[in-house]
């Protein structure tokens, strides 16, 4: 039976350890087509969307990405790029407040992100080539791509509301890694809110098995041939953070364009939940929301860069259950649409391999 497993503080800074490295994006199909690689041409739809690195740090780097918009932006001279009045523009030190206004003027998921100390992470912008940003969980810093910030010079973070939907999506995925990142780093002792537990909860759970004991598909395009893998701590780390971020920006992309970008103003209605619920069928039918790793063993990494998991080891009902509840706060409707989508979908699958 594998035993059950939990990182814990002082755990994560022991593998906080180690230079960064840089991987090649794997082209994904789908609606997704385009987005794991970095294209410098007219972005459409989710253009660059997992454009992004989770630097492991665990003897390498881990392949994350930006959080920064909505964290702290750790560069002089730093000014909001619109026309706001002075009080929603973040001061250098202190951007915090007037980014959280932004997100919630906009009706975007800020709940999870008031747990964040505004100081945790440092942002810098570069002219990167490869993916649209990269986030190195030892110094909890993220390097966006010079095209996210303000007239695409480098010195502040372009405006939430002149953000297209996939850039906002691509936001969102990062958010959700700084937030782990954060939950796991830092020694919060009795902090913690229940929210912030249960993800810890279910997130230890799904690392100790069903994300570390897998099925992954060798060749992405071949998605019944399959090989089993016990994954190392870290590519277990790695497949929870990349599936579970990979959903969250989905989600945003897809509100975003059943709403028309007006999620302050509008609510769910049947037959956009109806909309939803084929364009979350079709995702997941598709292989679109599968997360991968890579491989801590540099062996595996001279054979393949990524590794993909199969549909046995992807979503869970469960994970859909915690990530629209207790991180995006979602309508119970959307969660109970969502969770059978994947309920349905499992149904007709090999079930995972067992832990005991």
């Amino acid at each position: 039976m594998i035993q059950y497993f939990t990182i814990s503080h002082q755990r994560w800074q022991g593998v906080q350890k180690g230079p960064s490295s840089k991987a090649a994006g794997i082209l994904a199909s789908g609606a997704y087509a385009g987005v794991r690689e970095h294209d410098k041409g007219p972005r459409t739809q989710l253009a660059d969307f997992f454009n992004t690195l989770l630097v492991k740090s665990f003897r390498r780097t881990i392949g994350l990405a930006i959080v920064a918009s909505l964290l702290s932006v750790n560069m002089p001279g730093l000014a909001w790029s619109g026309e706001d009045a002075a009080s929603s523009r973040p001061s250098p030190r202190h951007p915090w407040p007037a980014l959280l206004q932004q997100a919630e003027t906009l009706g975007l998921p800020t709940g999870f992100l008031t747990h964040i100390d505004p100081e945790f992470v440092t942002v810098t912008f570069e002219d990167l080539r490869t993916y649209a940003a990269e986030y190195h969980p030892e110094d909890h810093r993220m390097i966006l791509n010079m095209r996210l910030s303000f007239n695409e010079a480098g010195g502040a973070l372009a405006d939430l509301d002149r953000m297209t939907h996939h850039d906002l999506a691509l936001l969102y995925h990062e958010l959700l890694h700084a937030y782990l990142d954060y939950l796991y780093a830092t020694d919060h002792g009795q902090a913690l809110t229940p929210d912030d537990q249960r993800v810890l909860a279910l997130a230890n759970s799904q690392m100790a098995c069903h994300y570390r004991f897998v099925r992954i598909n060798p060749i992405r395009q071949l998605k019944e041939a399959t090989e089993l893998r016990f994954l190392s701590e870290q590519d277990a780390w790695e497949v929870m953070n990349e599936t579970w971020a990979v959903f969250i920006g989905w989600t945003m992309w897809t509100k975003l364009e059943l709403f028309q970008g007006q999620l302050s103003t509008k609510s769910w209605t049947p037959p956009l939940i109806e909309k939803w619920t084929q364009r979350l069928t079709d995702a997941v039918e598709t292989g679109e929301l599968l997360g991968y790793y890579e491989p801590d063993d540099p062996e595996e990494r001279r054979v393949a860069r990524k590794r993909f998991i199969a549909p046995s080891n992807g979503l869970t009902p469960q994970d859909v259950e915690l990530l629209l509840t207790d991180v995006l706060g979602e309508s119970s409707e959307l969660v109970q649409a969502s969770t059978t989508v994947f309920e349905q979908y499992q149904a007709g699958l090999e079930a995972p391999p067992s832990c005991e």
